[in-house]
Parts: structure tokens; sequence; C-alpha cells
């Protein structure tokens, strides 16, 4: 049986502090889908509320810190690059 014993919330998502039988732990909620898949959307066995609040924290706050390749478009990729000359004329 699993009790609530804290809720933590941000523009990404919340989770859910419980305490049951193997200790205490956490359940992720994002509000769109993780862009990665290995942020742990349950983690249990903590021994203290607190060390499942940091975890919970940590995990909620790197939600969208991933940062997505930018598309190169075809005209960029198709630009001469422009050289520096080596040196300056003084």
């Amino acid at each position: 049986m699993r009790t609530l014993v804290d809720l933590l919330s941000n523009e990404h998502g919340y989770a859910r502090i419980y305490a049951d039988s193997e200790g205490y732990g956490y359940e992720l909620c994002t509000y769109l889908p993780r862009p990665i898949a290995d942020l742990f959307a349950r983690m249990a066995g903590y021994h203290s509320v607190s060390a499942a609040r940091t975890a919970a924290e940590h995990q909620l706050s790197a939600v969208y810190q991933v940062r997505r390749p930018r598309k190169r478009s075809a005209r960029a990729a198709k630009r001469p690059s422009q050289q520096l000359p080596h040196a300056l004329p003084i």
C-alpha cells in the first residue's frame, strides 16, 4: 500500500513522493512526452523522504534540458565556407 507523502511540480510536470513497504520513492509525470527514454518514471527504495524528494527534483528539472540537434538547411549546406585571412596586413 502506498501513501502519498509529498507532491512536487514545475512547468514540465510533477512528481509524487510516496511511502510503501520498501521505503520511499517517487513517480514522475511530465506534461509532454519525455525527449529521452532514460528519465525514470518511477523509482523506489530510498531510505528517507528527503532522498526521494531530491532525486525526484533532479529528474523533474532535467526533463527538457536535452537539446535537440538543429537540422541544417540545404541552402546553408551548399553555401561555401567563409575563410578568414591567415595574416592581417599591418
